[in-house]
This record gives C-alpha cells, sequence and structure tokens, in this order.
C-alpha cells in the first residue's frame, strides 16, 4: 500500500505494515478477533486525527491498477455534517478504513459478524496490481473544508443544502393537497436521492398527521453544516423556513 503525503495539517495516513499502525490497531479491534480482519489489512489504512477539531466529514480514496493496467478508484466517504456534534473522529482518535467498506463498517460496530459478501470481495483487490491511498477531503465541524476533492465533494454539498432549503420552503407554501403532490413527485423522481429521501419524510408525516405534521417536521428538518474553503468567504445562513441549521 502506498499512502499518499497529507496536504491537510494534523490528519493524516497511517500505513499497514508499520509498527504505529499495529499499535494503533489494536485498540480498534474491539471484539472482531484479528484473524477475522487480517486478510483485509493489506489493503487498508489508519486516519489519524491530530488536528485539534471534530471531523464531520471524511473522504479517503483508494487508487488501484486491475489486471491489463487498467486503472480504478474509489473515495469512501463518512458524513456526519448534518450533525457534527456526533463526530466519532473527535481530535485525538483514529479511524480504520478499508479498501473493502464492510471492513471498516466491521470495526466501526466493532463485532465479529462479517458478510460473506466482504470476503469475497477481497479477491477483488487481491488482483490489484498495486493500491495506494490519500485524503481526498476532510471537513471540520465548523464547516471548514480542506483536500483535493478530486470527486467534487465541495461543491455537492453546497448544492445538496441549497436544494433541501429551497425545497422546503416551496412545499410549506402550498395547500395541503398541491404538497401531496409536489411530494408524490419527487419521491418517485430518480434524480435526486437527497431530495427523494427528504420529500419522502414530509410526506410520511402529512399522511400521519395532517399539514400540521408535516410543517413540525419541515421546521425541525436539520440542514448539513454549510461547509466553506479559507480562500472563499464564510457562509451566511442559508435563507430557510425555520429549519435548523
Amino acid at each position: 500500500m502506498k499512502i499518499a503525503p497529507s496536504t491537510i495539517e494534523g490528519v493524516r495516513l497511517i500505513a499497514p505494515g508499520t509498527e504505529e499502525f499495529e499499535r494503533e490497531l489494536e485498540p480498534l479491534l474491539g471484539r472482531a478477533p484479528r484473524e477475522l480482519i487480517a486478510p483485509a489489512l493489506p489493503y487498508s489504512v489508519i486516519v489519524a486525527n491530530d488536528s485539534g477539531r471534530a471531523i464531520a466529514l471524511l473522504g479517503i480514496r483508494f487508487d488501484m491498477t486491475g489486471p491489463y493496467a487498467k486503472p480504478y478508484s474509489v473515495i469512501h466517504y463518512a458524513d456526519t455534517l448534518r450533525n457534527p456534534e456526533k463526530s466519532d473522529l473527535k481530535p485525538g482518535v483514529r479511524r480504520f478504513v478499508c479498501a473493502e467498506p464492510s471492513f471498516t463498517a466491521l470495526l466501526l460496530r466493532r463485532d465479529d459478524d462479517l458478510s460473506s459478501r466482504g470476503r469475497n470481495n477481497l479477491d477483488n483487490l487481491r488482483k490489484m496490481l498495486d493500491l495506494s491511498a490519500s485524503i481526498d477531503c476532510v471537513a471540520f465541524d465548523d464547516g471548514r473544508f480542506e483536500g483535493p476533492d478530486t470527486e467534487n465533494a465541495f461543491e455537492r454539498l453546497a448544492k445538496q443544502r441549497q436544494m433541501e432549503a429551497l425545497f422546503l420552503i416551496e412545499v410549506v407554501s402550498m395547500s395541503a393537497v398541491e404538497a401531496e403532490r409536489y411530494l408524490r413527485a419527487a419521491v418517485e423522481d430518480a434524480g435526486d436521492r437527497a431530495r427523494r429521501m427528504l420529500a419522502r419524510k414530509l410526506l410520511e408525516a402529512l399522511e400521519a398527521g395532517g399539514p400540521e405534521a408535516m410543517m413540525h417536521q419541515a421546521s425541525h428538518h436539520r440542514l448539513k453544516i454549510a461547509v466553506w474553503r479559507e480562500s472563499t468567504p464564510l457562509p451566511t445562513a442559508a435563507a430557510s423556513c425555520g429549519t435548523h441549521q
């Protein structure tokens, strides 16, 4: 496993096979026996957060070269931007991340239950000619965003936040009949998963408790915190219908 140097101060990756990796791995295992996780270790890293702030968004990129020199890449995200106070990547905390996400989930759950699919997916990793890992992006619990962000997560997050705020304003301005029709159409729209999920929550509230329940759900919906880069102005509060920021 090759490790790319981190561009984010205080946040780095620890490579497998090193003394530090072995030392930091032990407290992360929980009840998971080492022999269960051992086959995945060559394809894993440990994230060290010594930045002084909790991390609310983490993106780890794995780049691979498959048979016939075909390149592959995948980014695994961990996102608590909607509830940054619930981040478990506090200052000083370590996080195990595997290129096969079922092993990451195994250690996060701290148990010994691994699906057969997770084991089978390791076979594909073993066929890779080389593998490297890098920190693609980090957003701290104040919204500060750093990293190369090769898949434009920064832009997607900003658009999602704006979409949700505007969607809520639209819905609460409608009559119950109009809102129901609008939400049903949004639930059936396969184009935007975040919009579809929000619409489903509002529709369920409308069906269960009528317009008042829907309004309560809308007013208590919590937007993800706004992300910002140090090179850009700090974000202003998004216009909303009383939604939690």
